[in-house]
């Protein structure tokens, strides 16, 4: 899962950046699974869509950054290329949850532009719901995410028989924090999922040792959004490899 740039950090990026962390709103395999109407192992919960309660906190988040002035700030957003992720970055900052359902999420006027990458996806293997549909079935229903990065059209990193390991999470997230860092936008959003964005905080603060706030390395509750200041002097980022 290579990223162009990420093996070699150039300081050619601002002073600092501003991320603003959003878990995906609730998804079917939430409630499925927390009331025991089905298990993770379910293939009925494969690649889950957000439930009614989901797409009603889209709508209530847009709402709120569209009041607060951030929708005029985030000058990217990146995805995670599962579908509940994409719902919510569509809704949110595009104004629509996706093109069969345009209705549902008026569209706002500033529209950053949205990139799909898989580094940035929920830990992988065994459950379906965190195995994507094919890329070409999500051109269909999401035309305005970029899924230019995204090499495979199927889902070759999902494995049936094995979850991906926490460390491999913590360093997946490393990773893509490198390549965030050498971006030229100094605002970014990214909308992702609740381990993994933990995962990354917890190893940005033990791994790399930058400054996270406690209640910023507790699990994101659904449609949460946290804004993270990195700043060039308190980043270290020879400790990763």
């Amino acid at each position: 899962m290579e990223l162009c740039g990420v093996q070699t950090l150039r300081f050619s990026s601002p002073n600092f950046k501003t991320l603003r962390l959003v878990r995906h709103a609730q998804g079917i395999h939430n409630v499925a699974i927390e009331k025991g109407e089905l298990t993770a192992l379910s293939g009925k919960l494969f690649d889950a869509r957000l439930s009614q309660t989901g797409i009603q906190q889209v709508s209530n988040m847009r709402k709120e950054i569209s009041k607060s002035g951030l929708l005029n700030t985030v000058q990217l957003v990146i995805t995670s290329p599962l579908r509940r992720a994409m719902q919510t970055s569509v809704g949110i900052f595009r104004g629509q949850e996706d093109t069969n359902q345009s209705d549902i999420f008026p569209k706002v006027n500033h529209s950053p532009p949205i990139v799909a990458l898989e580094i940035c996806r929920e830990r992988m293997g065994l459950y379906p719901c965190d195995k994507r549909e094919s890329i070409g079935t999500y051109r269909t229903c999401f035309s305005e995410v970029d899924f230019t990065m995204i090499e495979s059209d199927e889902d070759t990193l999902w494995q049936a028989e094995e979850r991906e390991d926490m460390e491999d999470v913590s360093a997946r997230g490393l990773h893509f924090l490198k390549w965030l860092w050498e971006r030229p936008e100094k605002d970014i959003a990214v909308v992702s999922h609740g381990i993994f964005l933990q995962q990354t905080l917890r190893a940005l603060h033990e791994k790399v040792g930058t400054p996270v706030e406690d209640n910023h390395l507790k699990r994101f509750a659904n449609c949460e959004l946290r804004s993270i200041r990195l700043e060039k002097s308190a980043v270290t980022w020879k400790h990763i490899h």
